[in-house]
């Protein structure tokens, strides 16, 4: 149940949030993830494809993250578009590996820093959500008259329910960072932090 629910949230929160794609490529030839490092803000997604057509089976697995990050292993091989996308919700460096690879030396990290100073604003097309980080209420703008939501944990968690109409009352949540599933016609999923 845990794995379904991270694998929607991963699927939805890319066209959630205004936050950066970063691209790592997965060569295959010289058994390389390019760029090998990178730094990225909190909330940023990072997306593994592949650099040339894959010949062998390859990993993404997470072998040294911070405290409280969630754990990643996904295998992959060809005919797949897109191999696997990750958005950090914790503050650190995180590094993985090729587990068929190690020897090889199949190894990156990617370094998560706070983001720029400043409101985010999290969108999908006519709904809004804000502000991100918040502190005791989350602000909704949107055109329907009343929606349901859900607030889920980074860990799966579900941890709370409700509808409103234009702000949610998120005072009694614990520090930390949340995601949001708007119920309606279709799912929508945000995350936001609470501090």
């Amino acid at each position: 149940m845990k794995k379904s629910f991270y694998i929607f949230m991963l699927l939805l929160l890319p066209f959630g949030a205004k936050s950066t794609i970063h691209e790592i490529l997965v060569w295959d030839g010289y058994m390389q993830f390019l760029p090998s490092s990178l730094e990225v803000e909190l909330g940023d997604t990072i997306q593994w494809l592949p650099l040339d057509n894959p010949s062998m089976v390859h990993t993404v697995t997470s072998s040294n993250i911070p405290a409280g990050a969630v754990e990643f292993d996904v295998m992959w091989q060809s005919p797949t578009d897109t191999f696997f996308q990750y958005i950090p919700a914790v503050i650190g460096l995180y590094e993985y590996v090729c587990t068929p690879h190690i020897q090889y030396d199949m190894i990156g990290s990617f370094n998560v820093v706070e983001a720029a100073a400043g409101m985010v604003v999290s969108e999908q097309n006519d709904f809004t959500i804000y502000p991100n980080p918040a502190s005791d209420i989350l602000f909704i703008k949107t055109s329907e008259q009343k929606v349901n939501y859900k607030i889920w944990t980074q860990a799966g968690a579900q941890i709370g329910e409700g509808m409103g109409s234009d702000k949610i009352d998120i005072s009694k949540l614990s520090k930390g960072s949340y995601f949001i599933e708007i119920i309606g016609i279709r799912p929508r999923v945000f995350s936001f932090s609470k501090e």
